[in-house]
């Protein structure tokens, strides 16, 4: 089969691999779709994953073979695969309901950790009870489930918040999560939600997923009124969610955008080291700070189960479906990123 093989910094080769196998427990899935995540991109060009793997850990696709003892999957059916779920150590963020913090998680996450992931044209499942496998309902678009890692970070990002039915809302951040975040606010009652961007030929598309206001940060003279006067309220958001993951954006948010006696969410990793964030005007307003990481396997069936009920969608979304041929310069080293929000993978292009 065909598969794109992670070698290191800069070094992404599509080349065959032999067909996997499943053994007892585990399975074998046709990969449908593969989304290529800022995950991916950060490996190809910083090496942020231990080579040699096959990356990927966005997948949609059809069980193809099942190992001895897998009975809650059959050949044919049509799933998502994401990270591991509940283990088998049942460490304690896995009694406590939380497998998305596991302590083994990273180290067991196809494409990531260890097993080899989705860039191919079939995955290895290797530990089918420890995996969150999610059934795809009938009549949802592959393309549409296949943003689960996407969206599902930004449910559980405004599931771990005090968000309450009215509250206001804003998002700082503008990309596929960003997005999703103004649209789930939306979808959970917020009255107003404010995105914040860095480029104004965002303002469409945040209005369109959900979005009452548009803010470019690079262009406002006085971020906090303007944020204020989007949001009709004299304080302050309610409820900011950081999904840009960088240090300009969580300043604007933790010192301009937020309210006091408020909650920021860090959904964005801020990967550069925070030089510029004094804690000292933070605490006497008495704003949390609150970090968020992917989701658990209900919230991704609760994904599913709303864009089965037509309660949520996210048109334009997908921006391009590459090829497993063009992984590299279609994909993490693309260069004309402009107007590209989620790319996927097609294998059997």
């Amino acid at each position: 089969m065909k598969a794109a093989v992670f070698y290191g910094k800069g070094d992404l080769r599509v080349e065959e691999r032999p067909m996997p196998k499943a053994g007892p427990g585990q399975m074998v899935v046709k990969i449908d779709y593969c989304g290529v995540c800022g995950t991916d991109v950060e490996a190809y060009n910083y090496e942020i994953v231990k080579p040699v793997i096959v990356l990927g850990h966005e997948n949609v696709a059809t069980v193809y073979e099942v190992g001895e003892g897998v009975t809650r999957f059959k050949v044919g059916d049509k799933v998502l695969c994401g990270p591991p779920s509940y283990c088998k150590e049942n460490c304690a963020p896995c009694r406590s309901g939380k497998p998305n913090i596991c302590v083994h998680g990273f180290p067991r996450t196809n494409g990531i950790g260890g097993p080899d992931g989705g860039y191919a044209e079939y995955m290895l499942v290797g530990d089918v009870e420890h995996t969150m496998i999610i059934p795809v309902p009938d009549g949802v678009d592959p393309k549409d489930a296949v943003l689960f890692d996407v969206i599902c970070v930004s449910l559980h990002a405004l599931r771990r918040s005090n968000f309450r039915f009215g509250d206001t809302v804003a998002v700082s951040g503008t990309g596929p999560i960003g997005l999703a975040a103004i649209q789930i606010a939306k979808a959970a009652g917020a009255r107003r939600v404010v995105a914040i961007g860095t480029s104004q030929g965002k303002d469409p598309i945040c209005r369109s997923y959900g979005a009452d206001a548009y803010i470019n940060a690079k262009e406002c003279p006085d971020l906090a009124a303007a944020v204020r006067e989007a949001l009709g309220s004299p304080d302050g958001a309610d409820v900011t969610l950081e999904c840009a993951g960088n240090q300009a954006s969580l300043l604007n948010c933790v010192m301009q955008v937020a309210k006091n006696g408020s909650q920021v969410i860090l959904v964005g990793i801020v990967g550069e080291p925070l030089d510029k964030l004094s804690l000292a005007p933070v605490i006497p307003r008495e704003i949390d700070l609150l970090s968020s990481f992917v989701y658990t396997p209900e919230e991704i069936e609760m994904y599913l189960d709303m864009l089965a009920l037509g309660k949520l969608s996210f048109p334009g979304m997908v921006t391009d479906v590459i090829a497993l041929d063009d992984v590299v310069e279609k994909g993490v080293a693309r260069q004309d990123r402009k107007g590209q929000l989620k790319i996927l993978i097609d294998p059997s292009l």
